[in-house]
């Protein structure tokens, strides 16, 4: 492996997820939907179209289809998947992007890396606007889209356009996403990959930068683990 690059999906990695962002509105439509659903959902409240997400019978883009019409029945404004992800992240502010991710990026571009953002639906998503808003997306070296790109994870050729963009091979790249599918995906073409958990993101900042070689950070010091040698 020579340098590795860091290529970071961008919903869950970068940005904090919408099952996170509900608890600071809990009289809101979309509450009762996401919180303690997706990844953190619990074993007294499970999430079964989530559990089909991960088993890979149906698409993450189908996944929030069915939320946005479950949250335009709850009394939501417009029932496409854009009005529900607008109604919890506009406008545009800092506070949506882990600071976890923020400090990975800056040291890794203070050591040469190269960065990229390898995502499925940033502009199904978001308006370019909102993109430009946040200033992360301006630290990257390349972001490539699938919904732009007309390919979406974990088809290789997103993978090898993300590699052509970036002028790495596969085994030079160290790849972070919350999915599951997308992290097989990646490692079937030889990319070092890291599974993002939400409900711990601490955790894959930690083996992202082990994998890179990049000093270790005390933010991503799992809580009541801090004392731990992470070699």
């Amino acid at each position: 492996m020579g340098t590795p690059a860091l290529v970071l999906d961008f919903g869950g990695p970068v940005l904090v997820t919408p099952f996170e962002l509900v608890a600071d509105d809990p009289d809101g439509p979309a509450h009762a939907l996401l919180h303690e659903r997706g990844p953190l959902a619990t074993a007294e409240r499970p999430d079964p179209v989530w559990e089909d997400l991960q088993a890979g019978r149906i698409t993450e883009r189908a996944y929030w289809q069915a939320r946005a019409e479950e949250w335009h029945d709850a009394g939501g404004h417009g029932s496409d998947i854009r009005a529900m992800i607008a109604h919890l992240y506009e406008p545009p502010r800092p506070a949506l992007v882990r600071e976890g991710a923020r400090r990975l990026v800056r040291d890794a571009r203070a050591d040469g890396r190269r960065i990229g953002i390898l995502t499925n639906d940033l502009r199904a998503f978001h308006t370019q606007e909102w993109i430009d808003g946040i200033e992360v997306v301006g630290d990257v070296d390349t972001v490539v889209d699938g919904s732009v790109e007309g390919h979406l994870k974990p088809a290789p050729r997103l993978y090898e356009l993300l590699a052509e963009r970036l002028e790495v091979r596969f085994a030079d790249m160290v790849f972070v996403d919350d999915q599951m599918t997308n992290v097989r995906g990646a490692e079937a073409l030889g990319i070092p990959s890291v599974w993002f958990d939400p409900a711990h993101p601490e955790a894959a900042f930690a083996a992202a930068r082990e994998l890179m070689g990049l000093p270790s950070d005390p933010g991503d010091a799992v809580p009541g683990h801090e004392e731990d040698d992470r070699g």
